[in-house]
């Protein structure tokens, strides 16, 4: 028998040992793709049947819709997203029915036409900022809009839209953070046109949703805080702003995410982040004292801040809607959930839309 120098014998097993270790690196590879593969056909499965149920429940929302416009509530809420442990278990449930109880009531008021990460960031970073769990969040329509004649062909859409991106949120908080505190998601309809009427129906009308009387937080952009604080709105009151009175004076605030440019399409000024919060500093100082605007209110409005918030940069409603309309869904993927892409692709929202307008 030959015998082989020790060199020799050891760089043979080196070499064994190295292709044992290419080996089963490939294997590793090969079960990572699989198990991405895996996941993805999940993910895409969950997706599905979330579709499938979401237009199962349109003609439920659209009867919810039509009771509510044709009585004289002035907010109800007709529906509740809850999530368990398992962030694919988030499910909407109108058995869930108020009074609820919480101490804070953060509430997200928006056209959702449609719902972005723009409303994410909103959600999430306001979330993120609450140290108790006593909390709910409660995604409010308007079916009254201050500056626009109402469109209710288009309001069912809307109110699917809202529940599934109040499940996109649940997955979204618990992929952020398994333990951190997530919370229920009211889908709610109002009548009024201003936040403080908002607050007011909120807390008062009967049978009340949250009988605990909640503090009550408004998430909203800069843009709306400007149009919030306009005194044109309140021309009925004398000074204009004392109409805000009630609001602050229940103790109410709100939080206000900057705007990074003015690339949006809600955008009533210009002004850079750095005159922005100045804007806001500048109110505890009496900018607005001759308009009824008290400077200790100011202490009532905050800045979101989080790592949520830069991922609603650069998004705007009218930019998703021209991408549904010309059919570029990696555009609108990046700008929307999950679900509310994917509602838009199937159901073909916006496709009649020439200009990126809203939804007739």
């Amino acid at each position: 028998m030959v015998e082989y120098p020790v060199e020799a014998r050891s760089l043979a097993v080196v070499a064994k040992m190295i292709g044992w270790i290419v080996l089963a690196h490939c294997f590793n590879v090969i079960s990572l793709f699989a198990a991405k593969e895996a996941i993805t056909k999940v993910i895409m499965a969950d997706i599905s049947s979330k579709m499938t149920a979401m237009k199962a429940l349109l003609p439920t929302l659209e009867n919810a819709l039509k009771s509510f416009t044709s009585s004289d509530c002035r907010f109800k809420v007709i529906r509740t997203v809850t999530s368990s442990s398992n962030p694919s278990s988030s499910n909407s449930n109108s058995a869930l029915q108020p009074p609820f109880s919480p101490r804070t009531l953060l509430i997200l008021d928006s056209s959702y036409n449609p719902p972005s990460r723009a409303h994410l960031a909103l959600a999430s970073s306001a979330v993120a900022s609450l140290s108790s769990s006593s909390s709910r969040l409660l995604l409010l329509f308007s079916t009254h809009n201050a500056d626009k004649a109402p469109s209710p062909a288009s309001f069912t859409h809307r109110l699917a839209m809202m529940i599934l991106f109040a499940e996109d949120l649940q997955a979204h908080l618990y992929q952020r953070d398994s333990t951190s505190v997530r919370i229920p998601v009211d889908i709610g309809l109002t009548t009024a046109p201003y936040y403080t009427d908002k607050s007011t129906a909120i807390a008062t009308e009967e049978p009340l949703a949250y009988p605990s009387k909640p503090t009550h937080i408004h998430l909203l952009g800069y843009d709306t805080l400007v149009r919030f604080l306009a005194p044109k709105y309140y021309s009925k009151f004398d000074p204009p702003l004392s109409a805000l009175s009630p609001f602050f004076g229940g103790g109410h605030r709100l939080l206000v995410l900057l705007r990074p440019d003015s690339s949006s399409d809600n955008a009533v000024t210009g002004d850079s982040e750095e005159e922005q919060r100045g804007y806001i500093s500048k109110l505890c100082h009496g900018s607005l004292e001759k308009d009824g605007f008290k400077r200790e209110w100011a202490d009532q409005i905050g800045i979101l801040e989080g790592d949520d918030v830069k991922d609603a940069i650069g998004i705007s409603s009218t930019e998703i809607r021209k991408a549904a309309k010309q059919k570029e869904w990696s555009k609108v993927e990046q700008m929307c959930t999950p679900g509310i892409a994917t509602w838009l692709r199937e159901m073909g929202l916006y496709q009649d839309d020439s200009n990126g307008a809203e939804m007739p």
